[in-house]
């Protein structure tokens, strides 16, 4: 992968596949059609406790095979005894980081100090600290204590509806039309005092498309940086949400342009510079990334 793509994780789908399936080396060859994405190859609840340590050994040598990977692999282990058994036998030249699950205050400083502060760490909001207000300020404070390895986090939908009294996601509802929603609502807040980027959580009826698209949209409107993906199919859909029209570039280099006004109009909206500047670089920024990202081999094959 194009090195200089290193913000791709946080604005791609990020695609989880347990570490335990038969075709795993042609998931993490490129072989697979999954299109633009990154991946998260889960060793935790994705895969039986009784097998983790035969799909860890096995995930070691397939990524030993390899010559070279062509999207940015992550992995998910269980605990930190097997993330520390991880760093000692991946090929770690060929990974971009580790996931923590069902990220703890306590647990973010401990995964940093077993990793030697030498990988990406990529923690998961779907502890009871994520329902909390002081949790959610202290996991904020945790994960900002630790540049540059934690640059973001991701929001663990599925773990938070089972704390909300064994809650479920209901059928046709995007996450914002659940309890859920506010708690990610107040994970924004509680995290973008931090400057720390999130993630949405997965979107797991694959067969209902339409309101996937949908709360792929609100995540954008919200600020998120990137949505989950459980199956190729959501990809393409998760992918193609984030790109900025035309009227949003247009309009951000409006803003951005030095010789522009403090304030204009434009496509019946009016534009301040002092207000929308960090709209626009962000406008701008994710369109580069997506025109960069179409001119490498992470599409599909």
């Amino acid at each position: 992968m194009n090195r200089a793509l290193s913000d791709l994780p946080m604005l791609a789908p990020m695609l989880y596949t347990p570490a335990d399936r038969p075709d795993l080396a042609s998931v993490l060859s490129g072989r697979r059609d999954l299109g633009v994405c990154s991946i998260a190859v889960c060793l935790e609840d994705a895969v039986h406790p009784e097998n983790r340590q035969t799909a860890a050994e096995a995930l070691c040598r397939t990524l030993s095979s390899l010559e070279a990977v062509p999207r940015s692999i992550f992995i998910r282990p269980a605990d930190v005894a097997a993330l520390e058994w991880l760093i000692e036998h991946l090929p770690l030249e060929h990974i971009s980081g580790f996931i923590l699950p069902k990220a703890t205050v306590a647990k973010i400083h401990l995964w940093v100090e077993r990793s030697a502060g030498l990988h990406t760490l990529l923690p998961i909001l779907e502890s009871r600290e994520a329902l909390d207000p002081v949790g959610r300020r202290e996991l904020a404070q945790a994960c900002a204590a630790h540049p540059p390895l934690i640059t973001g986090a991701r929001i663990g939908a599925n773990d938070l509806f089972s704390l909300l009294g064994g809650l479920r996601r209901p059928a046709g509802r995007t996450i914002y039309e659940t309890p859920v929603g506010r708690v990610i609502d107040e994970l924004l807040e509680a995290f973008s005092a931090h400057s720390i980027r999130l993630c949405g959580p997965v979107f797991d009826r694959i067969q209902d498309l339409e309101t996937l698209s949908r709360e792929v949209s609100e995540d954008v409107h919200r600020g998120l940086h990137a949505k989950t993906a459980v199956t190729p199919r959501q990809v393409q859909i998760i992918w193609e949400s984030y790109l900025p029209s035309e009227h949003e570039l247009e309009e951000a280099s409006c803003i951005l342009d030095p010789d522009g006004p403090a304030v204009l109009g434009l496509h019946g909206a009016m534009l301040e510079r002092a207000c929308h500047t960090a709209w626009a670089h962000r406008i701008l920024s994710t369109g580069k990334l997506h025109r960069a990202a179409s001119s490498i081999e992470i599409q599909p094959h």
